[in-house]
Order: C-alpha cells, then structure tokens, then sequence
C-alpha cells in the first residue's frame, strides 16, 4: 500500500532514502576517518557528526508522521523499526569514528582500512534497498548480500583481533581493539537492519 499524503509532505519511502543516503555518507566518512592523518581527523569527525544530526531529524519526522497519517506504507511498528534501525548503523559508525579520536591513534593498520570498503558497500546497498523498500518481498538479494558482507568483516575482524595479540604495546592493542570492536558492531547494525526488511517482507501482504 503507498502512503496517500499531501504533495508537499514527503512519502515515508523518500525520508527512508534521505536516511539511507546520510548513512552512505555517514560510511564514507567514516572510511576517510580510518585513512586520514591524525592531524586530519578532528574535521572528518566533526563532518560525521553532522551527518548523524541530520538523520536524526528525519528519523525524528517519520515518528512524527506516524501519528498524523492512516497509511504508512506497512505496519507502524515496522516503520519504527527500520527508521530505528537505519539510525543506528550512523549511530555506531559515528561512534567508531570517535573512539579514533579519543584514543588519539596513529596511523592504523592496514587491515582495518580492508573492513572499510564493506561498510561502504553495504551503505551502498541499503540506499538502493530503502529506494524500494515498500515492495521488501522483492528485496532477497539485498539482505543476502548483506549477510555475506557480514561474513566477510566478521573473518578480516577475526584475525586483525588475533594480529592485535601479537602487538608489544598492550595499550596500543587495547585502543586498536575498541575500534575493531567498533567496526564490528557497525557491520552488525547494517546485518539487524536487513533483517528488518526481511521481517516486512514476510509479514506485509
């Protein structure tokens, strides 16, 4: 069912797309954060955070419309859930973002800029979803690719933790773990929002 509104307001797919697209860029940043120069990071952060403010407000906007329309596009717990969810992976990425910062960490290893390009690639991914979302039956191969990806960080986090072992410099290790641990849970957080669109897609007629 699409949503009958006034021309003016927007549909509840366009303010899932508008999420969608701060959350591609919310992933962008947070790759340039990984790859940047300390010296480079404060602005790059700062730009994220951005980022982060704006989703929320339209976050905030589908909330509120839920309770002035008879029509969302599917159950309004449903809206909920997956505005919920699309927040969230900006949430942790932002958040991973600012453990670089505090830590005040040199350049990082390679290996976490390799779990950067997943993260992309699923923000990729979500945007195109969101762009179809009020037909989640047709989306499969959106949250079996998302599942795969996942599979794919949770192997490079596994062995940069197990590397992590290996470093003299435990307090170094311990900061570089909270990062990994970071990207982990941003990964994890695109992997629940699929899962999200996957419970509409069974459950919408």
């Amino acid at each position: 069912m699409r949503l009958r509104l006034t021309p003016r307001e927007p549909s509840f797919a366009a303010l899932f797309v508008d999420v969608a697209d701060q959350v591609h860029r919310g992933a962008l940043l947070l790759a340039e954060v990984l790859a940047s120069a300390p010296e480079e990071r404060e602005a790059v952060v700062q730009a994220l955070q951005e980022v982060e403010r704006a989703a929320d407000d339209r976050v905030h906007l589908v909330s509120r419309r839920l309770t002035s329309t008879f029509s969302p596009p599917f159950a309004r717990r449903d809206v909920h859930a997956l505005a919920q969810a699309l927040d969230s992976c900006l949430d942790e990425m932002t958040a991973t973002a600012q453990v670089v910062r505090v830590h005040r960490l040199g350049a990082l290893p390679p290996a976490f800029l390799d779990v950067a390009p997943v993260l992309v690639r699923l923000a990729e991914l979500t945007h195109r979803a969101m762009a179809g979302v009020d037909a989640a039956d047709r989306l499969a191969e959106y949250w079996v690719e998302v599942n795969r990806l996942d599979n794919r960080a949770d192997a490079l986090l596994l062995q940069l933790r197990a590397d992590l072992l290996d470093d003299p410099d435990l307090r170094r290790a311990l900061r570089l773990r909270d990062v990994a641990d970071g990207l982990h849970r941003s990964v994890g957080a695109f992997e629940r929002l699929a899962h999200v669109v996957e419970v509409i897609a069974l459950v919408e007629p």
